[in-house]
């Protein structure tokens, strides 16, 4: 077992500790020892007291940025904004989305990642593009130097209950190392459009992924010919869809599989069911259920028009494995299947026992890939 098992014989508890607190303050967004002393406080499985011990947490962080704030210090304030940020989305985390409290939570969370824009060395633009008569919303991150000129550009975006400020410590950072301009985006059924609009999920999401294309070909300082999509978790159905149905797409890494909701999810998984329900906008399992028969990559995958990876841990306890296998069987060349095992590091869900390895495998990758002539692929 290579993932850091904070509460042993939890293992959700103990992979939301690993995944999005440690993996989060090795870029700034938590602190571990601090993180210790939450969880002191709080009963293994107790969902209330998880949410009341972060949720202060969350309050006392906001309170030294605002008070840096007001001193003239910005770095002191940049950082506990950010840590503020991560502890109100994760005090959220365990709440049933009907429950208001979750709202008001993911609504400090965002006010707090906002509140530390400004004082990044390298803030993005907060943008708005259209969608089916309404809006998404999410952040452009522009790459440093040079790039900035005119850039590759990837559209990115999360799965079940990630939010698109959370991408920004998933890997957006390494990406505009690259020289990857970055556009971390909600579509429906995520952040704002589900907390805050009520828009769920929807089968056909290559809807929403044209929309972020969209825009990102109307940026001038974007290379129109070099826009690829990383969708991770259930956003590797979301992206699944986007690369058999969105032609300007260069490449895109699904980055943990999902072939089929019903079997790679939701019965895989029963412990999230009730956050799948609401991010499909199921009233019970049985509506759920009857909308998730069209959550299926079968039949849509061998449509493909660019490029794919596929990864994904061996032992991830989330989606299965086997979702990844029936997605790469699917797909058409050129393709590339990249499973990680415990031994290595990265067997568990999105390798979050081994982003060190796995998020510059995956991102070197789709450098050389945007930066080949079209038709040339070449696979490590």
């Amino acid at each position: 077992m290579t993932m850091f098992r904070y509460f042993p014989g939890n293992e959700g508890w103990s992979y939301h500790f690993a995944a999005r607190i440690v993996n989060v303050a090795q870029l700034g967004g938590a602190d571990f020892h601090e993180a210790h002393r939450v969880l002191e406080q709080v009963k293994v499985g107790d969902g209330e007291g998880w949410y009341h011990a972060w949720q202060a947490a969350g309050t006392r962080n906001e309170a030294i940025a605002m008070a840096a704030q007001r001193s003239g210090r910005p770095i002191t304030a940049r950082d506990a904004y950010l840590r503020a940020h991560n502890y109100f989305r994760t005090a959220q985390f365990f709440l049933l989305g009907r429950d208001a409290r979750k709202r008001e939570a993911y609504v400090r969370c965002v006010q707090n990642f906002h509140a530390a824009l400004p004082y990044f060395d390298n803030p993005p633009e907060l943008v708005t593009f259209p969608f089916e008569g309404s809006h998404l919303s999410g952040y452009y991150y522009r790459p440093l130097g040079a790039a900035r000129q005119q850039h590759p550009a990837i559209a990115y975006l999360g799965g079940v209950d990630i939010i698109s400020e959370e991408l920004y410590f998933f890997a957006a950072q390494q990406m505009l190392q690259r020289g990857f301009g970055v556009l971390c985006f909600d579509g429906p059924g995520m952040g704002e459009p589900l907390r805050v609009r009520g828009i769920p999920a929807r089968p056909d999401y290559e809807v929403a992924i044209s929309a972020a294309v969209d825009y990102l070909t109307g940026r001038p300082d974007v290379d129109a010919d070099k826009i690829s999509l990383i969708g991770q978790s259930m956003g590797g159905y979301y992206g699944g869809r986007g690369a058999a149905r969105e032609p300007r797409l260069r490449a895109a890494i699904l980055w943990g599989a999902c072939y089929d909701l019903t079997e790679d999810i939701y019965d895989f998984w029963p412990a999230v069911r009730p956050q799948v329900e609401w991010v499909i906008g199921a009233k019970d399992e049985a509506d759920a259920r009857a909308k998730l028969k069209a959550f299926t990559l079968k039949g849509v995958l061998r449509d493909a028009k660019c490029p794919v990876m596929v990864t994904h841990g061996e032992d991830d306890t989330l989606v299965t494995v086997k979702a990844a296998h029936k997605t790469y069987a699917e797909l058409p060349e050129p393709k590339h299947l990249r499973i990680w095992t415990e031994a290595e590091g990265g067997g568990i869900h999105l390798m979050n026992d081994n982003r060190a390895e796995a998020v510059p495998y995956m991102l070197d990758w789709l450098l050389d890939e945007v930066n080949r002539p079209r038709g040339q692929t070449r696979f490590p």
